[in-house]
């Protein structure tokens, strides 16, 4: 039985790919621009929301991980 051959090619850049889309450059500046405020929007929220329900701090619940 011959043996099995595995070929693989590098991962194509993030510039690459938008090349390979063909979509003009100001349009996509607006999509850039749209894709960083959603980005921040969605930190923000997680951010926001990363707080405890209550307003109390968690106490650790392990005393040698609070160290």
């Amino acid at each position: 039985m011959p043996k099995s051959v595995h070929i693989t090619a590098p991962w194509p850049t993030f510039e690459e790919m938008v090349e390979d889309l063909d979509i003009p450059a100001d349009r996509r500046a607006e999509l850039d621009e749209l894709a960083r405020k959603t980005f921040f929007q969605i930190e923000g929220d997680r951010k926001a929301s990363s707080g405890t329900a209550s307003g109390r701090e968690e106490k650790p619940r392990n005393a040698s991980a609070a160290d």
